[in-house]
């Protein structure tokens, strides 16, 4: 989770600004993560800079955004139910996808049932409305 920023910080700057803020004896933690946050820092480089824990940071940070209503912008990166299904899309076997993804076999089978029944009723879909048109 990242603050959107309607202007562009230097990183020259932004480093300067976070060294500041680090070195501030006088505010607390939460002071100092909300600062990084409101300088467009995300929520992960908060907590690595800081040497806390990520839950930390984004209770204080989420707090934050709900009473402040600040607009966050948040990087949702694909699953690995979602690679799986991609794979089995491309026809790679269980095993190949075990091994690919370095994943528990049991997992990608498990994954490959769900995904069998998911195309199963697409294809049932599809014939229903293929039926109808007739």
């Amino acid at each position: 989770m990242r603050k959107v920023m309607e202007n562009k910080v230097d990183t020259k700057v932004v480093t300067v600004l976070v060294e500041g803020i680090l070195g501030n004896k006088e505010t607390s933690k939460s002071g100092k993560m909300k600062e990084m946050f409101n300088l467009g820092l995300e929520v992960k480089e908060i907590a690595l800079l800081m040497g806390v824990r990520y839950n930390f940071v984004y209770n204080v940070v989420s707090n934050m955004v709900i009473v402040d209503g600040v607009k966050v912008e948040s990087s949702k990166t694909e699953s690995k139910k979602d690679k799986v299904w991609e794979l089995l899309d491309q026809g790679k076997t269980t095993k190949e996808i075990a091994i690919e993804l370095k994943t528990n076999y049991n997992y990608i089978y498990k994954l490959k049932k769900e995904w069998v029944a998911k195309v199963v009723e697409e294809q049932k879909k599809l014939e229903m409305v293929s039926g109808e048109v007739k």
